[in-house]
């Protein structure tokens, strides 16, 4: 079985950027894009905070796009889903089939003990792929509730990314579900452009920080539904309307955008047991998390630099993206740090023949 020199698991800005540099440094590398090739780019209708473009362009176009410049230089890039890994030695064992019956969505919406029942079952097969090095750029989904209308109107008015999308809201009336740090940021960042903020919360009070919540119930723009749950998601093209269970009541309010700020699930089930993670993330040299920083201490060179900061726990391993990044989980951001991926990969790779 041929072996390859390097493999990029998972698509994305990050996934198709380390691809594009990995490529031009005459690697051959293979691309497996995934189940939700393109990532979550791919549910976003216009993207205007992406450089080099100052009229926005369309999420799907924009994957698109990366994937036919990744292409052009000699990436392989194949709408094929990495089952399991064993990267316990070298060269690194990559499966991309499953069992008779199993359905790839599994790994979509499967608990950890139905996914990690399909690795093993996989595993039990030679494997598809051998790869001297690997990038992983799997992402991270944004949690949401799943309730009626949601899925119809993501990108139509239902976001998962206020950061990115808080202008096209622009004097219009908006929802928050959330009550952590990350859903009073979100409804900050919302009052910058939008009319009214209303934020539905379960509970009586937030989970936030104290600060983050004082800011956010001083603040007029912004209303609370406390003991609040979300039921239905209104609109055929557009967001038009949200249905509230509020305190044992069912209400409707008139809206023009959603926002789900609940949390984020890196893709990782795959890699447990193969690198170390950090409340699902992978750890690197570069995570701005404890273990990120222990894990740099341990590989500080002779220069005083780390040689490869995108290196995982294992050589020769590495990660980059939103399944790294616990803070921004930015397009551009993730594209930066598949370009770093790409050339640590290269100079591992140089220097590990």
């Amino acid at each position: 079985m041929k072996i390859h020199d390097l493999v990029v698991i998972g698509s994305g800005p990050a996934g198709y950027t380390a691809a594009l540099y990995a490529a031009r440094a005459r690697l051959a590398p293979v691309v497996f894009t995934g189940i939700e090739s393109g990532g979550q780019l791919m549910y976003t209708n216009e993207v205007e905070n992406y450089p080099g473009f100052p009229k926005g362009i369309l999420g799907p176009q924009l994957m698109a796009d990366l994937r036919t410049q990744a292409e052009r230089f000699g990436a392989d890039v194949q709408d094929l889903h990495v089952t399991a890994v064993d990267f316990s030695q070298r060269p690194f064992k990559l499966w991309t089939h499953l069992p008779p019956g199993a359905d790839a969505n599994v790994f979509k919406s499967g608990s950890a003990e139905e996914i990690g029942q399909i690795v093993k079952q996989v595993k039990q097969a030679e494997p598809d792929v051998l790869a001297k090095a690997v990038i992983v750029t799997t992402g991270a989904t944004a949690l949401t509730l799943k309730v009626p209308g949601e899925e119809k109107l993501i990108g139509r008015g239902v976001s998962t990314c206020a950061v990115c999308d808080a202008p096209f809201y622009k004097d219009k009336v908006v929802f928050v579900v959330g009550g952590g740090d990350s859903a009073m940021e979100d409804s900050l960042a919302l009052t910058k452009f939008s009319s009214q903020v209303t934020i539905i919360h379960r509970r009586e009070q937030f989970r936030a920080s104290k600060i983050m919540a004082e800011r956010v119930l001083k603040n007029e723009k912004i209303s609370v539904l406390w003991h609040s749950n979300l039921l239905e998601i209104m609109g055929d093209q557009s967001v038009t309307g949200v249905k509230v269970d509020e305190n044992g009541t069912v209400k409707e309010y008139p809206a023009q955008g959603l926002f789900y700020a609940i949390g984020h699930r890196p893709v990782t089930d795959i890699f447990q047991g193969q690198l170390e993670l950090d409340q699902g993330y992978i750890i690197t040299s570069q995570s701005i998390t404890q273990p990120g920083v222990e894990q740099a201490g341990k590989v500080f060179g002779d220069n005083g630099m780390i040689p490869y900061p995108t290196q995982t726990s294992v050589p020769g391993v590495f990660a980059g993206g939103d399944v790294v990044d616990v803070r921004y989980r930015q397009a551009v951001t993730a594209a930066g740090q598949g370009c770093s991926a790409a050339l640590d990969a290269e100079r591992w790779l140089e220097n590990n023949q």
